[in-house]
């Protein structure tokens, strides 16, 4: 067996356990017993140490060694070193005991988070958020690879990416997005979603949203879609994909745009190339990239025109009582209402950012020991009025809406906010590349575009790392040019705005 081959069966081995472990992890969150928490924690701590152990473990800093000798490396090979290299440096910089500690936290904090959320009360969730953010912060301490102890863990997500570079990007977008929003607010001609609040029956929105990720190309044969509190999209295969999806009956968008969001994401997972299945690049390049394939299926071609022209008529038949006689242009229309929300998940595209903004002032101030994790909420609210002119009525609406906290899951949110950006850069290219998109587009003919995708960015998984992909498919450095183009294109006529 040769360095690089025998380098690249232990990472295999090592990308199987992290199967394990996603396996347990969707079980909790989808079907297992609330009285099995405990239990379960003990589990997912023990494949966590286990899997870390093996990793940092000095067989793997042999194969490394070994495999760095070899001069003649294909492309994939290649990407396999430089990301068995990058996790094993990372990685034995950090006590097995504290992964195994992480793990059992997570667990047992995600059931404490999801209580909390239910009885609409901080007090019982923040003991777990305090050890949690201990935990993080020990975790940052130790890998203590940037100066900036945040930037430690926001490279998890976003290979590369530092606080500074983020707060340049966002610095530079929120007053850009606060000037839209602002013109779209003082339009006298304001979409009217009062259509989407009517009851909707459960059971035929569940169909609906079945037929429109079938028609997508989601491949049921190795994918699942089933229900959950918060939705969220996991592999435990690079041929075993499962996404899931809540529904409330009398807001019809959650469903649709959170199952569209998430087929998203199981796209992305489903296109890898056979080469690299089950090797260590079988994933997304980073969390930012991942989020523009599931930001561009929801809003990009989710929530357009062409997408409904398509669509409406079928979602009339499934609904005649509220939709037989509404017309299109209106439910367009009341599907894209720009209106600052409380609640991220249903927060409209230009919004949207604003959200995961607030989100990273906090984490920056959170990592810097700036703030005390009781004074949170209140944070929290003064932020939502600084940025969205509201305030949530209640810990549900403000601090418990996520659930990444609780998984520990610091430095992820600003991935959502790059996705935009990486989405509208991506999709403003591919319009260029793909004759006939809008047509395709109207007629329910979704695979032209994502064969573009799967060539361009899928089938890659993390062969390429984030910049340098944005650099290929586009040809420039990521910016915020693209997404702002797209808001003022489709709002401002939308609101009459000249």
């Amino acid at each position: 067996m040769t360095k690089i081959r025998e380098l690249k069966t232990y990472f295999s081995d090592l990308k199987r356990l992290s199967y394990v472990y996603n396996l347990l992890n969707w079980d909790q969150r989808v079907y297992m017993p609330e009285g099995s928490n405990e239990g379960r924690s003990e589990i997912i701590a023990y494949i966590s140490k286990l899997r870390h152990k093996r990793l940092i473990s000095d067989k793997t800093k042999r194969l490394i060694k070994e495999a760095e000798k070899v001069d003649d490396l294909d492309l994939i090979d290649d990407a396999i070193l430089r990301e068995a290299k990058r996790e094993y440096e990372k990685a034995v910089r950090v006590p097995p005991e504290l992964v195994e500690e992480l793990a059992k936290n997570a667990t047992l904090s995600h059931n404490g988070w999801k209580k909390a959320r239910e009885k609409n009360d901080f007090s019982l969730f923040e003991p777990w958020l305090t050890k949690m953010i201990d935990l993080q912060k020990k975790y940052a301490d130790y890998i203590d690879m940037y100066p900036n102890r945040y930037d430690n863990l926001l490279d998890e997500y976003e290979p590369g990416a530092t606080s500074d570079w983020l707060t340049n990007l966002f610095v530079s977008l929120k007053p850009k997005l606060s000037t839209i929003l602002n013109k779209l607010m003082d339009s006298e001609d304001q979409p009217n979603r009062s259509i989407l609040a009517k009851s909707y029956s459960p059971e035929k929105q569940w169909a609906f949203c079945r037929d429109i990720i079938k028609k997508l190309n989601f491949d049921f044969q190795i994918g699942r879609l089933d229900k959950s509190v918060h939705p969220f999209t996991i592999s435990i295969a690079s041929t075993d994909v499962r996404i899931t999806s809540r529904i409330i009956e009398k807001f019809l968008p959650s469903c649709i745009f959170g199952t569209i969001h998430e087929c998203g994401h199981a796209l992305y997972e489903m296109g890898l190339m056979n080469e690299i299945h089950s090797t260590n690049l079988a994933s997304g390049c980073s969390m930012g990239i991942h989020e523009s394939q599931s930001r561009l299926w929801e809003n990009i071609i989710g929530r357009s025109k062409e997408f409904w022209d398509f669509w409406y008529p079928k979602l009339q038949k499934y609904f005649p009582e509220n939709l037989r006689d509404f017309p299109a242009s209106e439910f367009y229309r009341a599907i894209n209402k720009v209106e600052p929300s409380t609640i991220r998940v249903e927060a409209d595209e230009l919004t949207y950012s604003l959200h995961i903004i607030l989100r990273f002032e906090l984490e920056k101030l959170i990592f810097a020991d700036k703030i005390e994790v009781n004074e949170l909420p209140q944070l929290w609210n003064q932020k939502m009025e600084e940025l969205l002119f509201l305030s949530p009525n209640n810990d549900a609406e403000g601090i418990l809406q996520d659930v990444h906290w609780s998984g520990g899951a610091f430095g992820y949110f600003p991935s959502y906010a790059l996705g935009n950006l990486y989405a509208s850069q991506i999709y403003s290219t591919a319009q260029k590349e793909i004759s006939g998109l809008s047509t395709h587009l109207s007629q329910g003919n979704y695979k032209p575009l994502l064969d573009y995708l799967r060539k361009n960015i899928h089938q890659f998984g993390k062969i390429y790392p984030p910049r340098e992909l944005i650099k290929r498919v586009s040809g420039e450095k990521l910016n915020s040019r693209y997404f702002l183009e797209h808001l003022k294109d489709k709002f401002y006529p939308m609101y009459n705005i000249n």
